[in-house]
């Protein structure tokens, strides 16, 4: 069930609730950031002048104003993430899945994503996060399931997590639940 509706049966109705950020860019790099975003606000029939209006807060919020009319080919890793971020953004998603967001990205760029995620995560957006980097997760996240070879090893809330297991952080709870022989094959 997503907002009541029963996903096997009312995609139509959930598709539009839901906004989805995959880890390869989702850019076309011969088109402009402002083409870019045109081309997916239009994807859910947003009006021209609501569109602009929505394509103007977010190159504002994340601090690519300047960049608009720049190939996103031509911009930075860490651009390219914010820009891809926008564009599930643009129709005002209830519920956000992110798949590794920040991977590769500058500082700069990180925090900027970061700081906007906490921002829509406290105007009430759902977001569901996945990261490799167990730092990220800990500082990020109100809740988490920590998965190993497709299992889920534990969830809760992060410092409950923590505390109960006795340890320094969600990295050293992950080290401690995964099977010895899990974390030798993936040093190879």
């Amino acid at each position: 069930m997503v907002h009541g509706f029963d996903v096997q049966y009312r995609m139509a109705n959930i598709k539009p609730l839901i906004g989805i950020v995959p880890q390869d860019i989702a850019l076309y790099p011969e088109l402009t950031v402002a083409e870019n975003l045109q081309f997916y606000g239009g994807m859910y029939n947003l009006p021209a002048k609501e569109l602009n209006k929505r394509i103007d807060t977010y190159l504002n919020d994340f601090g690519l104003e300047a960049r608009r009319r720049m190939k996103t080919s031509h911009l930075s890793g860490g651009m390219k993430r914010q820009v891809n971020l926008i564009a599930a953004l643009l129709h005002k998603p209830s519920l956000l899945f992110l798949d590794e967001p920040t991977t590769g990205v500058d500082v700069h760029s990180k925090q900027m994503i970061i700081e906007n995620l906490k921002s829509l995560h406290r105007n009430g957006m759902t977001i569901v996060y996945t990261s490799h980097d167990m730092n990220e997760a800990e500082q990020l996240c109100t809740y988490v399931a920590l998965v190993n070879n497709g299992q889920v090893v534990c969830h809760g809330v992060p410092c409950e997590l923590i505390s109960n297991a006795s340890v320094s952080s969600l990295e050293a709870l992950f080290v401690k639940v995964t099977p010895a022989s899990c974390r030798r094959l993936e040093s190879l």
